[in-house]
C-alpha cells in the first residue's frame, strides 16, 4: 500500500506551524526568527526537488517532544520535554535490519526500565516518503503485551489480543505455552511485507519485567496469581512533524496505576478479574448495588501500587499525577498558551471527581502539524473511523 503524498504547499505549512510553535516556547531555548526563515526557505527548496524534506537531529527532537506535549489524551505529558529521542531513521538500509531494529528495540526497553527507574524515550525510525509503502512497522499494538487465545470455553489471555493472536499463530508463531500471561511474539513489515514472528521473550524473558501483585493485608489475593509487565510501551501510533509522518516510533512513560487496576484487569471485556477479587474479602455479588465492584477495584488498585513500590519501579497513582497535571496547566496559563485536553481520558477510571482535571474545562482541538495519531493496523484490512482527526 503506498501513501498519496500531501501538497508541497500543506507540508510547508505544517512546517511552519510547527517552528512558529518552536518559537512559542521560549523555556527550551528556541531558534530565533531569522534562523527560522533561513530553514523554511532550505525546507521549500527542498519540497521541490524531493516532495518532502528532512529533519535534523534538533528538529526531530523538539518535535517528537512537542507532539508528546500536544497529545490531548496523555495525563503525564508534564514531562515532555526530558523525553529521550532516539534517532534510527536508517536501521532499514542496512543488510542486517532486522537484527538492527530488534536490538534496537531490546535496548530500549532495557534503557526506558532503568532497573525500576522508568525513564519515557522514544526511538524513530524511517520516515512515510509520499508515494511509497511505509519502509517500517510492526504489528504490535505494544512491544510488551500478553496474548488471548480462545478456547471451546472462553478466552485465556487478554481478550483484547485475540484477534492479533490469532494472526501471529497463522503467519507461524508457534508459543510454548498458553496461559493468561504469554507475551506475542515481534513482527515487522518491512515495506509492508511481513517477516515471521520472533519470540523475542522466549529467548530474553528478563526484558519482560513482569510485576507480581499482593495485597498489603489480604493472603487470598495472593493466591490469584496476578501479574503485570512494568513498561507501557506503544509500537502502533504514528509520529508526525511538521508535516512529515514516521510511522513507527515506538514510545514509552510509565504506568498510572488505574490503567492496570482499573483497566487491563478490571474491565469485563478485558481480563475481568473483579468478582475472584470480591471473594478473597466474601463480598455478597449477587448485586451491584452492593457496591462490590468499586470496593474490589480500589482493592486491586492498591494491591497494584503496593507491589510496583514493593519492586521498586516508578507507577504513579491518579492523585498524583493529578495534581502534576494541574502545575503544568498553570504554567500553561503562565505562558498564555491555550490548554487542551481530552477530557474523558484525562479523568481516572475511579474516584475522578477527587482529581483537579475532573473540574477543568478542555479544548480537545487535535494539533495536525506536530502529534502523535493513530493509524490503521498494518496486518489487517482497517479503516479509520470517518472523520476521526487522531486517525492518518
Amino acid at each position: 500500500m503506498t501513501h498519496p503524498a500531501a501538497s508541497q504547499s500543506d507540508v510547508l505549512s505544517e512546517a511552519r506551524a510547527f517552528f512558529d510553535e518552536w518559537v512559542a516556547h521560549p523555556e527550551v531555548r528556541p531558534p530565533s526568527s531569522e534562523t527560522v526563515q533561513a530553514r523554511l526557505r532550505e525546507i521549500a527548496l527542498e519540497l521541490d526537488a524531493t516532495g518532502t524534506y528532512t529533519h535534523r537531529f534538533e528538529e526531530l527532537e523538539f518535535g517528537a517532544r512537542l507532539a508528546w506535549k500536544n497529545s490531548n489524551r496523555c495525563i503525564g505529558r508534564h514531562l515532555w520535554r526530558s523525553l529521550e529521542v532516539r534517532d534510527q531513521r536508517s536501521l532499514h538500509q542496512l543488510p542486517e535490519r532486522e537484527s538492527a531494529t530488534s536490538n534496537a528495540l531490546q535496548s530500549h526497553i532495557n534503557d526506558a526500565f532503568r532497573g525500576g527507574k522508568i525513564k519515557s524515550i522514544v526511538s524513530v525510525f524511517a520516515p512515510r516518503t509520499p508515494g511509497k509503502s511505509d519502509p517500517v512497522r510492526m504489528a504490535n499494538h505494544q512491544l510488551i503485551r500478553y496474548a488471548g487465545f480462545q478456547t471451546g470455553t472462553g478466552t485465556t489471555g487478554d481478550p483484547h489480543s485475540v484477534e492479533q493472536t490469532a494472526h501471529f499463530m497463522q503467519a507461524g508463531w508457534k508459543p510454548k505455552t498458553q496461559d493468561p500471561f504469554t507475551p506475542l511474539p515481534w513482527q515487522f513489515y518491512w515495506n509492508e511485507r511481513p517477516s515471521p514472528p520472533q519470540d523475542v521473550f522466549t529467548e530474553r524473558p528478563e526484558l519482560l519485567n513482569e510485576v507480581t501483585l499482593v495485597h498489603p493485608e489480604n493472603e487470598a489475593f495472593n493466591e490469584l496469581g496476578l501479574k503485570w509487565y512494568a513498561l507501557p510501551l506503544l509500537a502502533d501510533m504514528a509520529l508526525k512533524i511538521g508535516g512529515v509522518v514516521y510511522p513507527f516510533a515506538p514510545f514509552n512513560g510509565y504506568y498510572m496505576g488505574t490503567e492496570i487496576g482499573a483497566r487491563n484487569l478490571a474491565d469485563e471485556t478485558r481480563y475481568n478479574f473483579l468478582p475472584d477479587v470480591a471473594k478473597c474479602w466474601g463480598w455478597d455479588t449477587s448485586s451491584n448495588r452492593s457496591l462490590w465492584r468499586d470496593r474490589s477495584l480500589v482493592e486491586l488498585n492498591r494491591a497494584v501500587l503496593f507491589s510496583f513500590d514493593q519492586a521498586g519501579i516508578t507507577i504513579g497513582d491518579h492523585h498524583n499525577l493529578g495534581t502534576q497535571f494541574e502545575a503544568f496547566c498553570a504554567h500553561e496559563q503562565s505562558q498564555n498558551r491555550e490548554i487542551k485536553g481530552d477530557w474523558s481520558w484525562l479523568n481516572p477510571p475511579i474516584s475522578a471527581s477527587q482529581t483537579p482535571q475532573f473540574h477543568r474545562d478542555y479544548t480537545n482541538d487535535v494539533c495536525p502539524h506536530t502529534n502523535f495519531f493513530y493509524q490503521a493496523p498494518i496486518w489487517k484490512e482497517a479503516k479509520p473511523s470517518s472523520g476521526c482527526p487522531f486517525h492518518l
